[in-house]
Order: C-alpha cells, then sequence, then structure tokens
C-alpha cells in the first residue's frame, strides 16, 4: 500500500469511527500523543483530552454522519472539506468544517488534526440545546438508557455515562466508557433467550434514581436486582448494581 493510500484510508477509518460513536474504535485511531485544534483555540493535547472534546457531543447524539465535500492527500497529511452533522435530541444539527489530517504512518493513526470551523456560530446553535440535556433529571436520564437497553447496543446504552463513569457490580467494578461498554457487549450472549422486566424507574432525589428488575429463565429460578444510578450534568456517573441472588 502506498503511502498516499494509507493516509487516506486511516483518516477514513478515523471518520467512519466518529459515525459509529463507539469511543473505543475511535480511541484505536488516535495516536497517544494525538492534538486536535478547532482553529484558533488552544488544541486538546493527548489522546484522553481529544476523547473527552469528541465525546462530549458524540455521546449525546443519536446519529452522526460526516460527508466529505473535497478531499486531497499528499505525504503523511489529508486536507478534508466536510460537512459535519449531528443528530441531537431529534433534530439536525450541521457545520461546514475544513481540516488537516496527519497521520503517524507507522502505527496508522492520526497524530494531529487542525480542524477550521465557525465554532462561534456552531455554539450559538447547539449549546442551548447541549444545555438542555445536561439539566435532565436522574429519572430522564435513566429512563433514556433502559430504552437503550432494550435495543442491547452497547452503544446506545453508553451514550449517557461519562467519560469517567464507574459500574458497580457484586463481582466486579468496571471504570470508565470504555470497560462500561466492554461489559454491556457481553450482555446479550449472556442473556441469550431470557427476558429482562424492568419496574418503573423511582426517583430517589433529583441526581438519582433506581430501577428494579428480574429474569426469567425458562425451567429455572428467576434472578432479580436494582441499580442505582447517580447523574450529574445529565451524563450517569456511578451505577450500582444489588443482586437478589446468582447473576445471570
Amino acid at each position: 500500500m502506498g503511502e498516499d493510500v494509507l493516509v487516506e484510508a486511516t483518516i477514513e477509518r478515523l471518520f467512519a469511527a466518529i459515525e459509529t460513536r463507539d469511543l473505543r474504535l475511535i480511541e484505536s485511531l488516535l495516536h497517544p500523543d494525538v492534538s486536535w485544534q478547532n482553529v484558533p483555540h488552544p488544541p486538546a493535547q493527548g489522546r484522553e483530552a481529544v476523547l473527552q472534546l469528541l465525546g462530549n457531543i458524540l455521546c449525546w447524539s443519536d446519529r452522526v454522519q460526516w460527508d466529505v465535500v473535497s478531499k486531497s492527500v499528499s505525504g503523511t497529511a489529508g486536507w478534508y472539506e466536510r460537512l459535519d452533522r449531528f443528530w441531537l435530541a431529534g433534530e439536525e444539527h450541521a457545520v461546514a468544517c475544513n481540516g488537516v489530517f496527519t497521520v503517524d504512518v507507522a502505527s496508522k493513526t492520526v497524530i494531529a488534526v487542525r480542524d477550521y470551523v465557525d465554532l462561534g456560530e456552531w455554539r450559538r446553535r447547539v449549546d442551548p440545546v447541549m444545555a438542555l440535556l445536561a439539566k435532565r433529571t436522574a429519572v430522564e436520564v435513566v429512563v433514556r438508557h433502559m430504552e437503550a437497553v432494550e435495543t442491547q447496543d452497547a452503544v446506545a446504552m453508553c451514550s449517557d455515562y461519562a467519560l469517567d463513569a464507574v459500574l458497580e457490580r457484586p463481582a466486579a467494578t468496571y471504570r470508565g466508557w470504555s470497560a462500561i461498554a466492554d461489559y454491556f457487549d457481553t450482555v446479550p450472549a449472556r442473556l441469550g433467550s431470557k427476558r429482562v422486566s424492568f419496574s418503573p424507574v423511582e426517583s430517589l432525589d433529583s441526581d438519582q434514581a433506581r430501577v428494579s428488575w428480574h429474569i426469567d429463565r425458562e425451567g429455572e429460578s428467576s434472578v432479580s436486582g436494582s441499580d442505582m444510578f447517580t447523574v450529574i450534568g445529565g451524563r450517569i456517573v456511578r451505577q450500582v448494581t444489588a443482586l437478589g441472588g446468582p447473576d445471570f
């Protein structure tokens, strides 16, 4: 594979990963020392900071699509004119961007991004939506999470978790968005044909909510438990699972 082809493929794999909203895929395509600058603002430095920058909007988006308008690749850099489209709270919000993406050829990861975008105009449109999402009560957030659980899609289930969230279960503790997503990936296979029934979400206070559940297993005793969620700024920061017996 020629260098230009490798660089183009790496950049476009990153775009495809961004469209999945799966921070684990995105992380795998970012160099540990990556920088991402929305010019003229200071850059986010390092993979963790860039994931925080991207995750801030990706996690709350129901859908993401980055349309490439034009592109040019030379050496280790690609110039990409795009229309970045995000669906938030049922409405599409799009912003025109022109980015320079530099690839570390050895690791096949993106090591630098300079994105040119009118952030002032973008924020005037999107910040009010983000502010409303951040003000949701714990019950509202957990109801949305439970709807995602019904899909058994790990990314959807993680969409309302903070990047540093903690999920505590009796046998294990999962720290961080990626670890929680990895756990959610295992749930469909562990459930198999078993059915999960949820009680209505119970408000404990503005920042905490609880939901009880049980799993019916044909020919076996049922499994029951409850989850208590702590929500800050519209994101789940802690979930504690209590079981009424063996785990499923």
